[in-house]
């Protein structure tokens, strides 16, 4: 199966859940592996298909999308560690600005 056909498969994928294919959509659901004129190619051309053209497009068959679910496990896994941290940073300083706050009434 070509990039491509793995872009319409994807967006096929995508409006099968009810929601409007798009780039952030289909990026998400292929992860990095597919360049993104090739994205945008598949996108417009999955945009442009009839109902009928879009029923006949094939989920994907081959390792690509196996991989993919790992590499996409594999950066879900990354996001959240760094949502952690950056939510762990924020309450930091959310105590370190009240703190501040306390002190500057104080010398009033």
């Amino acid at each position: 199966m070509s990039p491509l056909e793995h872009v319409l498969a994807a967006a096929k994928s995508v409006a099968n859940t009810g929601k409007q294919p798009s780039l952030a959509l289909i990026k998400t659901k292929l992860g990095n592996s597919i360049p993104l004129p090739i994205l945008i190619q598949g996108l417009q051309q999955f945009k442009s298909m009839s109902p009928e053209s879009i029923a006949q497009i094939q989920p994907p068959s081959s390792p690509l999308s196996q991989t993919d679910n790992t590499e996409e496990s594999s950066e879900l896994d990354k996001l959240k560690h760094d949502f952690e941290q950056l939510k762990n940073a924020y309450q930091q300083l959310s105590i370190r600005v009240t703190q501040l706050e306390a002190d500057h009434k104080v010398q009033k």
